[in-house]
């Protein structure tokens, strides 16, 4: 009778590939969004100031609210309080009220912000990091059940 073993490997280097690669994919996409911004950014924390909602037919996308330095001036102290729709609502984090996050925003023009991840979440080049390791566990765990 023929040991299970291998078919409980694959199975199990299947589930680690598809987590891997589902979670690479939310980096990426998470990643892509830093880049809407154009330049490298200032980083502070700011928090959702509403979450997004549909009235009727028009859709309201996230707001967040932060302070930052007035708009040409990137070396006065950041006292301005802004509240911006970021330029990526889409972002794969959950945008609720109240809900803390760490933002980039724009030092020549600070109403141009992008969330980076909240304030809980870890940051996106550590999930990139780490669906790539796992992508490579499942990999690796297929073909070593398979020799």
């Amino acid at each position: 009778m023929p040991q299970p073993w291998p078919t409980i490997s694959l199975l199990f280097a299947a589930l680690w590939t598809f987590i891997g690669a589902h979670g690479t994919h939310a980096a990426l996409r998470a990643h892509r969004s830093l880049g809407r911004l154009g330049v490298r950014g200032v980083q502070t924390r700011g928090e959702v100031a509403n979450s997004p909602r549909r009235v009727g037919t028009s859709y309201h996308p996230p707001q967040i609210r932060y302070q930052a330095p007035p708009p040409g001036n990137p070396t006065a102290p950041p006292t301005q309080t802004y509240r911006q729709v970021p330029l990526n609502p889409e972002s794969p984090n959950a945008l609720y009220r109240g809900t803390p996050v760490i933002l980039r925003y724009d030092p020549e023009d600070p109403r141009r912000a992008v969330v980076v991840r909240t304030a809980k979440a870890y940051s996106p080049t550590a999930n990139l990091v780490w669906c790539a390791l796992s992508v490579m566990f499942g990999v690796g765990l297929g073909v070593l059940s398979l020799l």
